[in-house]
């Protein structure tokens, strides 16, 4: 944590009863509702609220045996260039890899120098393995113009 910031309330996995608040937050970021519920039921969604109860931010993993596609990743806007999006996507890797995933995948429209930040490399889309490319994100949700991203774990 960058000196000056205030520190990121717990990172935990995402509930049914965070389903509503999480959706909002996707939506509002422009992203995809599709398999997201299911993401939450599976427990590969986590989340991260304020004392008070306000979601400040999301990121879930599908998964795919030793794969998974980084999803959902949204910052509420208040809480955005605080680190938060970065300790997100950390978590959300780190569960996956305790879960036997190797290798993440993503798509994405906008923030593909903020996920270089963090070590993801430029892929091409037709690289993508099976089970990724067969997702919802890649075959109907994203765009063909989506930048595909990966991560080895």
């Amino acid at each position: 944590m960058d000196e000056g910031r205030p520190p990121i309330p717990p990172l935990v996995p995402a509930t049914a009863a965070d389903l509503a608040d999480v959706e909002s937050l996707v939506a509002a970021a422009g992203l995809t509702l599709l398999g997201l519920e299911a993401c939450v039921a599976d427990g590969t969604a986590v989340v991260c609220r304020e004392h008070d109860g306000c979601l400040l931010g999301t990121a879930a993993t599908e998964r795919h045996g030793d794969l998974a596609f980084l999803r959902s990743v949204a910052v509420h806007a208040p809480a955005r260039r605080h680190g938060l999006g970065k300790a997100l996507v950390e978590r959300a890797l780190a569960d996956a890899r305790a879960a036997g995933a190797r290798e993440a995948w993503l798509l994405t429209e906008t923030a593909e120098s903020f996920f270089a930040g963090l070590g993801w490399s430029r892929a091409e889309r037709t690289d993508a393995p099976d089970a990724i490319a067969r997702s919802v994100e890649f075959t109907t949700a994203c765009p063909a113009t989506a930048i595909a991203m990966r991560h080895p774990l």
